[in-house]
């Protein structure tokens, strides 16, 4: 049973699609730890690629982030998302999209991108859509990207630098900046 951790929602139970691996509780509670210590739930926007159940976009508004997008190809995905949405009361702009797709059809800056690809995405196919996402991340935002501990580091594009590195089981979450702002926080 996958719940909310924290937040207005915390506690509250949601579903999850049957094709989705949900990022464990465990897993969302360390990382919101380290985004809300680093200034990241504070009147920003939030963009969940490859959403699945919507539980890394659900945490986040729980939170009290200024806007949450919530994408995922998966018919059943979205309508898990939409009912989970509704059960928690969260407001969540849900979009039934492949990720490129609709980065490459979006206008819209993000202070913080999650993706959590399916596990069996090599990194070749993941290469297009971090190329396409970048250019969605404001200057100080941060890009996270879930993966198998096996998959090893993803193909950052240019102009993106690894910040850091959690494992947790098979899971690993890299978490890059802009590679200026990483030199500017470092000086």
């Amino acid at each position: 049973m996958l719940r909310i951790v924290a937040g207005t929602a915390k506690g509250m139970t949601i579903r999850v699609p049957k094709s989705a691996r949900p990022t464990p509780d465990l897993v969302r509670e360390a990382l919101f730890s380290t985004l809300g210590h680093r200034g990241y739930l504070d009147e920003t926007d939030v963009l969940d690629l490859f959403a699945g159940s919507g539980a890394f976009g659900l945490e986040a508004a729980s939170r009290g982030v200024r806007s949450v997008t919530a994408v995922d190809v998966g018919r059943e995905a979205v309508s898990v998302m939409t009912s989970n949405a509704k059960k928690t009361g969260l407001d969540l702009h849900i979009v039934q999209s492949k990720a490129t797709s609709f980065l490459e059809s979006s206008a819209a800056d993000y202070d913080v991108i999650f993706l959590d690809p399916p596990y069996a995405m090599t990194n070749d196919e993941l290469t297009p859509v971090l190329a396409a996402a970048v250019p969605h991340l404001v200057d100080d935002g941060v890009l996270l990207v879930e993966r198998d501990k096996h998959a090893g580091e993803p193909p950052w594009p240019a102009g993106i630098a690894l910040d850091d590195r959690r494992i947790w089981g098979d899971t690993v979450v890299w978490t890059a900046l802009h590679a200026e702002y990483r030199r500017s926080l470092r000086a």
